[in-house]
């Protein structure tokens, strides 16, 4: 079974909790100083009033005229984040980020150790935030769990068991189903307005009509969502701040604090014989709002040089004077030498090597970006239907991989 934990409307919550505001008022996200004027997240109050997320400033104000703004703060929602992922894994469960607010694990070893799924659920429960407002939901497949915990009761995890995914996923709405704006706009031109409707096409005709993408959805709406839960390793944190006497925007003022700070954690990782793979900018600004930017770097290290060119290239989207810097490392990745082989990497490595590649490509540019092609219907004389791109994985078995 998969486990998922999810904490709705996180990146609200953690600004109404900084600006003190109460969670039954009519209250939205403001936007980022440089960022569109629209409204993001917004809570029940405000969307009984027709406030909806994405909607221009002044058109939220002209619906909702006692709507309150408040300003994002993800640098809070970071640091709570990885509070309550924490949590969860000094359970031992290895949990897999999927939006700010919301992971997911496997939950076969966990059993075994507590006694079974329910107590495993217990153990979540009490590892999520109090008043929170947490969801869990467990089901057979990554997609059916994650609407299991949207679909639960805050304090009574859903349980949704294999002989119940298809008619638990049915009366969903098909918005639900992870397509584009566009191709969400021509179910809905089609009639198709729940996932069980979507589940009923033909495969063919969800192929033809919604390409690779629709034929996912397609899997996923009959509870054959075949993605294998990729956990994250466990970061080694390391933390550097500097806090200016006076807020300051000027650009050098910023990157010469920066510079200091990556020194500081280059050579912390250095000490420890570990190199970084993750950098996290994080920034306090005048206004009480904050910035945050995660960098994933190509390559473990913990030369200070590079470390400080990746950081500095990111401190032109600061928006603001900024009171407090921060850069927080995860310093889990080794201190390769680049000495030329002697030898011939065998299949293991080379297997190795190919699935390290693929991960750092799609940490930077996403799932998509990395695809292998299959034949589906080879009998066919279109090519669209004869052959399909999925993702690709490397294979684990060295055997496969020569």
């Amino acid at each position: 079974m998969v486990v998922a934990v999810v904490i709705p409307r996180f990146p609200l919550l953690i600004a109404l909790l900084a600006a003190r505001r109460p969670i039954d008022a009519p209250v939205a996200l403001g936007p980022q100083p440089g960022d569109p004027q629209l409204v993001g997240l917004c809570t029940a109050a405000a969307e009984a009033q027709g406030v909806q997320p994405g909607l221009r400033v002044g058109e939220a104000l002209a619906r909702c005229p006692s709507l309150e703004l408040v300003t994002p703060d993800p640098d809070g929602v970071a640091r709570a984040g990885e509070e309550a992922a924490q949590r969860l894994e000094a359970m031992g469960a290895s949990i897999e980020p999927l939006e700010p607010g919301a992971w997911c694990f496997a939950s076969d070893g966990l059993e075994r150790l507590y006694g079974g799924l329910e107590a495993v659920l217990t153990r979540a429960r009490g590892a999520l935030p109090v008043g929170a407002d947490g969801r869990i939901g467990a089901a057979p497949s990554r997609f059916a769990a994650i609407q299991a915990a949207r679909e639960a009761a805050p304090r009574r995890p859903l349980v949704v068991r294999p002989h119940e995914v298809a008619g638990f996923l049915a009366p969903l709405p098909a918005g639900r189903l992870p397509l584009d704006e566009a191709a969400l706009t021509a179910l809905a031109d089609l009639g198709l307005a729940t996932v069980g409707q979507v589940a009923a096409l033909p495969r063919a005709a969800a192929l033809d009509r919604f390409g690779l993408a629709g034929l996912r959805a397609w899997r996923l709406a009959r509870g054959e969502d075949d993605r294998p839960l990729h956990p994250r390793t466990p970061p080694e944190p390391l933390e550097a701040a500097f806090a200016f006497p006076e807020a300051v925007g000027a650009r050098a003022a910023l990157d010469a604090a920066a510079r200091l700070l990556v020194s500081e954690i280059a050579g912390a990782a250095a000490g420890r014989g570990r190199a970084v793979r993750v950098l996290t900018l994080r920034a306090r600004l005048e206004d009480g709002g904050s910035w945050a930017r995660t960098l994933t770097l190509r390559e473990a290290t913990a030369d200070a040089d590079r470390l400080a060119a990746a950081a500095i290239a990111c401190l032109a989207e600061v928006q603001g004077p900024v009171e407090t810097l921060i850069i927080r490392a995860d310093a889990s990745g080794r201190v390769a030498g680049r000495q030329l082989a002697f030898a011939e990497a065998g299949a293991g490595e080379r297997a190795r090597r190919a699935r390290e590649a693929v991960r750092q490509v799609r940490s930077a540019q996403g799932d998509g970006a990395v695809l292998r092609l299959v034949e589906l219907e080879p009998w066919s004389r279109l090519p669209e239907r004869r052959w399909a791109l999925v993702p690709y994985e490397a294979s684990p078995d060295p055997a496969r991989s020569a």
